[in-house]
């Protein structure tokens, strides 16, 4: 009685429910329902069936200030374990418990998440957005739409898919092996992080100690290493201006004297990157020492704001990105964007002081720079560092930077429109969200931004002037011929990355074996899909039987590595359809692939990036044909082929295969092939045997 007196209201007086039914806490109304009764007053009224099926709310005792204190110990803890966890939200928070595998309570402000996670459960299960621990151990975020994931289902579809180390993203990029002239670093292997480079710090961080000690030990390999880099790379990797670089490079060498740490810098990674296609030998040693220097000159030069600068940040993140240290290449790319943006290359009208060759070279810089970034972003599937951001950068005077002798007429015009069309594809895959499984409606709608770039990779091909189309490769001088097949190999890769989400849908529908109705969009755009990567890999066949098939400094393994897990793709799906019988052309074509990098992998300079591409291929070859062989009785989906089904409905856009503009390669007979390598190769054909390592790109 004394607990009763010491109450507002007395207990026997007080109307509170003990719970409140399902509709009342839908309407967040009190659920006027006294002791006793089966139905409360609402849906007395109403007539509605009053059930109780949600659990009742947990009440959270404690002040304010100690909740607040409570929640930033616990998000502390979990920053101290995932640096990169997202924590801003509940959803965020409970898509990184998912990813993770912890169990967690969904609250009902994530009614609606949860609710839209139970419809789409089986795009959730095809593609997932997932982190992954690189060999230091730190979290990477690879979207679903990367080139890592693709390769995982298509692992899964094929049914050999087991745990991989994530090697592309490399250890430390500042760390060295050990050898024998360097003692006091430990060799460390696996995941684990290595810190406290000793033999850094006896490397002299002043620019003049270090171009004194280039010129002094490394004087006589070095203009045969710029010769080089200017006769293969450079076309593909337009950073330097040839001319005035030299008449630095000359300056130099007379002299030894440069007070600029960012053309020091460039400089040592011109002759790191040509180190791999000069005809001269370059030890390993002698490559990491110069890296050593790169990394003593780095801290200054990223300190600066310039053109230099972005140069020597460019040629940097090349060698990293082409050594396995593709991590630290996303990085200095970034930090090259900002600059960019700080010095105002990606507007024609900010004015510079310097005169048209300094502003024209802005312009190939700028461009050279979005290529390479959105590169990285298709194959990462990660959000741009120039997102959105206005770019009325016109294209290069080619006469004007030199490059009329290296380029077609107009080949920037037309190079700078298809690196535009790469950017909006990176964007539309990845406001998709879960990007592959985007549904026919990104094809079928005309205003959606999938659709826009189909139709706009249609104009792109037909409005082609005609020097610059296939045709005409055979008829023009060698130094022009690469770039057109680049040309057409950037087209055909944007074709497969926008269409390749058909083909994904078409093979999960396939291989779960049910009735399912696939819509004739999607069909459609998956044959594009399948039309698109044989013109890409025949494409690299074509480059190594003119001999310029570049497997050292650029990106011809990984085209290899997109056309054929396509090319798997389309055997999946006609032998879920046919069977083993009647073949389509893309096995053929991928052994030919295989054969391919098999043949670059003999050659020891390959870099690591390069070798671990090579190898997905060639392994991905070999377990299409054991999926081939195997009957389809025994994979679990012989009904496949009789219960799937095109859909016939009409749709107010479509895209016949063809009005796309994919006019097949004709394939080039094997006698075609020099199967030796260019002459600057010669003679570095003594390799080991090839090592499939079961290691995943991204």
């Amino acid at each position: 009685m004394e607990v009763n007196n010491k109450r507002r209201v007395p207990l026997d007086k007080r109307k509170r429910t003990e719970i409140s039914c399902d509709k009342c806490k839908s309407r967040k109304q009190k659920c006027d329902r006294l002791r006793g009764q089966s139905q409360c007053r609402y849906c007395q009224i109403n007539n509605i069936v009053c059930s109780t099926t949600q659990p009742r709310k947990q009440r959270i005792y404690g002040s304010d200030e100690t909740l607040r204190n409570r929640l930033t110990i616990l998000e502390s803890l979990v920053k101290g374990l995932l640096p990169d966890a997202n924590l801003s939200n509940n959803n965020e928070m409970l898509k990184l418990g998912k990813n993770l595998g912890i169990p967690l309570p969904i609250d009902e402000s994530a009614a609606d998440t949860e609710k839209k996670g139970k419809v789409s459960d089986s795009q959730d299960d095809e593609y997932s957005v997932s982190l992954f621990p690189d060999q230091q151990g730190q979290i990477q975020y690879i979207g679903p739409s990367s080139s890592f994931e693709f390769h995982r289902k298509l692992r899964m579809l094929l049914g050999s898919y087991v745990t991989y180390e994530f090697a592309m993203f490399g250890r430390n990029a500042a760390d060295q092996p050990s050898t024998p002239e360097m003692p006091g670093i430990a060799q460390m292997g696996g995941g684990k992080d290595r810190r406290g480079n000793s033999e850094l710090g006896s490397v002299p961080s002043d620019c003049g100690s270090l171009s004194n000690l280039l010129r002094k030990n490394d004087g006589p390999f070095l203009d045969s290493l710029v010769d080089a880099y200017f006769d293969i790379i450079h076309s593909d990797f337009p950073v330097l201006h040839e001319t005035s670089f030299r008449e630095a490079y000359e300056i130099w060498s007379a002299t030894g004297a440069t007070s600029d740490p960012a053309w020091l810098c460039s400089l040592l990674c011109v002759l790191i990157l040509s180190s791999r296609v000069a005809p001269v030998l370059i030890t390993d040693e002698m490559e990491r020492k110069w890296w050593r220097y790169v990394q003593a000159l780095l801290p200054a030069v990223m300190f600066s704001t310039n053109i230099s600068t972005i140069q020597a940040l460019m040629l940097s993140a090349l060698h990293l990105h082409n050594t396995n240290h593709r991590d630290a290449c996303w990085n200095l790319t970034g930090t090259a964007v900002r600059v960019a943006f700080a010095i105002g290359l990606h507007r024609d009208d900010v004015k510079h002081l310097q005169g048209p060759l300094r502003r024209e070279l802005g312009k190939q810089l700028w461009w050279t720079l979005y290529t390479f970034e959105q590169m990285q972003v298709s194959s990462y599937d990660r959000p741009s560092a120039i997102g959105d951001a206005v770019t009325s950068t016109s294209y290069p005077n080619e006469r004007i930077i030199g490059f009329a002798g290296h380029y077609p007429q107009d080949f920037m015009k037309w190079s700078q429109q298809l690196v535009l069309l790469l950017g909006s594809t990176c964007r539309a895959l990845n406001q998709a969200g879960t990007g592959i499984m985007s549904g026919e409606d990104a094809y079928r709608r005309p205003l959606s931004p999938e659709a826009g770039i189909l139709r706009d990779l249609t104009r792109w091909k037909e409005n082609l002037p005609p020097h610059l189309r296939l045709e005409v490769a055979d008829s023009l001088a060698p130094s022009s011929q690469r770039p057109v097949f680049l040309l057409h190999v950037q087209f055909y890769y944007i074709f497969v990355l926008i269409s390749k989400p058909a083909l994904v849908r078409r093979a999960m529908v396939l291989s779960k074996g049910v009735r399912e109705t696939l819509p004739q969009t999607l069909y459609t755009v998956s044959e594009t899909c399948i039309d698109s990567a044989r013109s890409l890999g025949r494409l690299m066949r074509r480059l190594e039987s003119y001999n310029q098939f570049n497997a050292f400094t650029w990106w011809d393994i990984f085209y290899t590595v997109m056309s054929s897990m396509v090319l798997v793709l389309d055997i999946i799906c006609h032998v879920k359809q046919h069977g083993s019988q009647s073949l389509p052309d893309s096995q053929s074509l991928l052994r030919e692939l295989a054969g391919l990098v098999t043949r670059q992998l003999q050659n020891p300079r390959m870099p690591g990036t390069m070798r671990t591409w090579s190898t997905v291929v060639v392994e991905l070859s070999s377990i299409a044909e054991q999926y081939v062989s195997v009957p389809q009785s025994a994979l679990g989906s012989s009904e496949a082929s009789a219960d799937w089904q095109i859909s016939d409905r009409g749709s107010p856009y479509t895209f016949p295969i063809n009005t796309l503009g994919v006019d097949p390669i004709e394939p080039i007979s094997s006698d075609h092939f020099n199967l030796a390598f260019p002459p600057i190769m010669a003679g570095l054909n003594d390799k080991a045997p090839i090592q499939l390592d079961g290691q995943l790109p991204h």
